[in-house]
């Protein structure tokens, strides 16, 4: 992977730990292959094939890396859009990529190797069946329903026609059914590159990993029976499978590689930051050291001198000085109240417990946002808060990976994936794309296009795509919920106009009946004012005699209804008029409360009608009584 050649020769110069730095006399130390080296240095493998398996290592025990790889390959993916009118088509794409290949956990898991190990490569596997002949009767039978053994990597059967017992012939039938078929990940780890610089191309050569290897030799029948037979016969020739390069698809990062070893491969995620990964890991090395030694202090107890001519040490036992303390200290801890009486006094030292200002988070911390920053990620993007902004440079460049990456996978999926599919069931292809992809919820870009749809600068169609709506869904949905809407505006009009209409005819019939009770109160009332008193005349001089069942002059206009109560009632007199609104109230108090309301508007006069407005005033007083009729 890296070229420490001198001159013209290409040859590698092997890197070594131990020895001393060339062009000195020291006879220890470590020998760096340059001085612009590290000792981290020394330790890198020399080709990137050999740098996969710490790759591996750093992303299941690193959680930086690991954060790092997992949201850079499942971030970016967004729902898969099939475009095409035919519906049934669709459905029959859509079945296939959601329950038969699960497509969308097979692109993340194409991510993860994509970004752990720079190079993601995947196949077409179609599912098959073994098929077992005879080669005495030429009968045939399916490997999981045959009597065999495997021996020697080979199956040799027990016929059921004939039975005879010979090697059989292998037969692999693939089936034309989209049930089975699985995108095979192959570990970049167990796969090696020759890549042919003149014309470009590479040809891909499969290891069989050793427990499959193992598996075939046991002749384990659920391995045997569905791995092809291709595999079988390479793992008993010990030789590697050349895969067929139709159907392989090479998803690789952008590299600067070079040598005939690593030219072909992409450059993994992790690779500029493997030194600082194990610098950190020294300084993670380094605190967890403090931690288990100078974090939990030690406590030293010893006998204090306390004037030179009194030593404990010459005149004390210091067995029963240590009996005695160790007693005093367990009851001390039995009872945190115990107060100890001893004879002379006690001398303590601590050992250790400076751990906390030992300790390397600091350090830790910086050399972590050193990776996040070597890996080209934003650290907010790992640890949280990253915002969109339109200036900012390290954004930018992040959608650009991501816009790189999704359209990587999208030419997996429709020039492979599809096509083969396409291929093998007879299927028409379709045009797919996935849905637009966005950073994060930009508020502020909604806002100026919603702003520029108000303005009619743009379209509700580009509004709603933006916004990750199908515009020919939701206006059809608009048309519903209008119709929906028009439905129960309509029918709530008409129910109003029901109802109005029912109070009106209330209203007339209380009406019709207001107005007879009032045309029979008036004629009471003046039957009782033209009735005479005993001794006296019975009929009043100047008082016409009304009709009220006489129908008006022609001349007269007409009045309202209650108008013309209020106008009868007003022509009585108050005692009158009285009577007749507490026969209404009993009858019709909202009726009655209508006409006092008008009678006191227009003023009830205490006049009655039947005298002349003309006639004299009295010009003597009225008589009154005596003391003596007064009543006591």
């Amino acid at each position: 992977m890296f070229d420490f050649g001198h001159g013209n020769s290409g040859s590698y110069e092997p890197a070594v730990a131990s020895g001393r730095l060339k062009g000195t006399q020291q006879t220890q130390g470590v020998a760096y292959p340059s001085p612009f080296f590290d000792l981290a240095h020394t330790y890198l493998p020399p080709t990137v094939k050999q740098m996969f398996r710490w790759c591996r290592y750093y992303y299941l025990t690193q959680p930086l890396v690991a954060a790092t790889v997992n949201k850079m390959a499942e971030y970016p993916i967004t729902d898969l859009v099939i475009d095409t009118d035919n519906g049934g088509l669709r459905d029959t794409w859509e079945d296939f990529f959601t329950h038969d290949i699960g497509l969308r956990p097979k692109l993340i898991d194409m991510g993860l190797y994509y970004m752990c190990y720079g190079n993601a490569l995947g196949s077409m596997m179609h599912p098959f069946v073994k098929w077992l002949k005879c080669p005495v009767c030429g009968h045939t039978i399916m490997a999981k329903k045959a009597n065999y053994r495997f021996r020697n990597y080979e199956f040799h059967m027990t016929c059921k026609r004939c039975g005879n017992v010979n090697k059989a012939e292998v037969h692999d039938q693939y089936l034309q059914t989209s049930h089975g078929t699985k995108i095979i990940l192959w570990n970049p780890e167990d796969i090696d590159i020759v890549f042919n610089p003149i014309t470009q191309e590479s040809t891909y050569f499969y290891t069989i990993p050793l427990q499959t290897k193992n598996d075939i030799t046991m002749g384990r029948r659920e391995v045997v029976e569905q791995l092809p037979q291709v595999f079988i016969e390479a793992a008993k020739k010990g030789r590697s499978v050349t895969l067929n390069r139709d159907n392989l698809f090479h998803l690789k990062r952008p590299s600067v590689l070079s040598g005939p070893r690593d030219t072909g491969w992409g450059t993994p995620l992790v690779l500029p930051v493997l030194k600082d990964i194990f610098y950190l890991q020294v300084m993670k090395k380094a605190q967890e050291a403090i931690l288990l030694e100078r974090i939990v202090p030690l406590n030293v107890i010893f006998p204090q001198v306390a004037s030179g001519t009194a030593d404990p040490y010459t005149s004390v036992n210091l067995v029963d000085w240590k009996n005695h303390i160790a007693k005093e200290i367990k009851r001390w801890r039995l009872d945190r109240n115990y107060i100890p009486i001893l004879p002379l006094p006690i001398g303590n030292q601590v050992i250790g417990g400076d751990g906390r200002a030992l300790m390397m988070s600091n350090e830790i911390k910086i050399w972590s946002d050193h990776i996040v920053a070597g890996m080209g990620v934003p650290n907010e993007f790992i640890y949280g808060g990253l915002q969109w902004s339109g200036s900012n440079v390290s954004l930018r460049m992040l959608e650009n990976q991501f816009m790189r990456y999704l359209s990587n996978l999208l030419l997996f999926i429709k020039d492979f994936v599809i096509k083969h599919t396409a291929a093998h069931m007879g299927w028409s292809p379709v045009d797919v794309r996935f849905k637009p992809f966005k950073m994060a919820d930009d508020l502020q870009r909604k806002a100026y296009l919603f702003q520029l749809n108000q303005a009619g600068k743009v379209s509700d169609t580009t509004l709603l795509v933006d916004a990750d709506l199908n515009p020919e869904e939701e206006n059809e949905l608009l048309k519903k919920e209008t119709k929906v809407r028009l439905e129960a505006v309509k029918e709530q009009q008409i129910a109003e106009a029901e109802i109005a209409g029912e109070a009106g005819v209330v209203n007339a019939k209380f009406q019709a009946k207001a107005q007879n009770v009032m045309a029979q109160e008036q004629q009471q009332a003046m039957a009782g004012q033209q009735g005479t008193a005993p001794g006296e005349p019975g009929e009043q001089v100047g008082s016409p005699m009304v009709n009220p069942m006489q129908p008006p002059q022609q001349s007269q206009p007409q009045q309202n209804p209650l108008q013309q109560i209020v106008e009868r009632i007003r022509s009585l007199s108050p005692d009158a008029q009285q009577q007749v609104l507490g026969r209404i109230a009993s009858k019709n108090q909202d009726l009655a409360n209508q006409i006092s309301q008008q009678l006191n508007q227009g003023g009830v006069t205490d006049v009655s009608p039947n005298q002349s407005a003309a006639a004299p005033l009295p010009t003597q007083l009225p008589p009154r009584r005596g003391a003596e009729s007064a009543m006591i």
